[in-house]
């Protein structure tokens, strides 16, 4: 059937049958619009947030809530870490390696810091989390990290809702210069882990950073 024949036969359609098509056809749009609209709590990985990649020694003391937060990320990315032993909670920013080679630090002394070349927190692999100890005039959301004890278990919620719990293995504090080396092990036999990280000990004013780390490893509890 040739284009002039269609036109004939969308001219024969009565004014009641010619809306109840343009009907239809805006709801088949709307539909396929929808399916491709992203959830509004995540984001794609193509628009999703590149991760901080500066450490500075003034970070934002201004606490973030659920509320007002706008968090970013996709549906495997985490995005809010609860320890419910230690009473601390807070969302999640990517982090890369900063201006001094060592994984960055959050821009905000209540929020984590996944290192977004480890793997996702739950995958097969390790994962590392880092946070603050404390500010210049506030608590960090890692400041009771060395209270942890082995067996306790915390949450890390995904982006699309979901939650991956996590039971702790064991609790180490090392000297600044080692922590490299204990923080990018994974244990044998622990398929998923998990490694905490913040600042310990006494603060060096020389040196301008604290002379221990506090490190808690974990494993996914699947």
């Amino acid at each position: 059937m040739g284009a002039g024949n269609d036109l004939v036969v969308q001219s024969k359609l009565s004014p009641l049958q010619s809306e109840t098509v343009i009907s239809l056809v805006l709801i088949l749009l709307t539909v396929v619009v929808l399916g491709y609209l992203p959830s509004p709590n995540t984001t794609s990985e193509a628009t999703a947030p590149t991760p901080l990649t500066y450490s500075t020694d003034r970070p934002s003391e201004e606490r973030p809530t659920k509320d007002r937060y706008q968090w970013r990320g996709g549906a495997a990315d985490p995005k809010y870490i609860e320890l419910p032993t230690i009473k601390s909670e807070g969302f999640i920013q990517p982090v890369g390696v900063d201006q001094y080679e060592q994984v960055a630090v959050p821009d905000n002394i209540h929020l984590a810091g996944w290192f977004s070349e480890s793997v996702r927190p739950g995958k097969p692999g390790l994962s590392i989390i880092d946070g603050h100890v404390d500010g210049r005039s506030s608590d960090g959301i890692f400041k009771r990290l060395a209270q942890l004890a082995v067996g306790d278990n915390y949450n890390i919620e995904l982006g699309d809702g979901r939650k991956v719990s996590f039971k702790v293995t064991a609790v180490q504090t090392v000297a600044t210069h080692a922590a490299a080396d204990v923080l990018f092990s994974q244990s044998p036999g622990i398929k998923r882990q998990l490694n905490l990280i913040t600042c310990g000990g006494s603060f060096d004013s020389g040196a301008r950073e604290y002379e221990q780390r506090v490190i808690v490893s974990s494993e996914a509890q699947l």
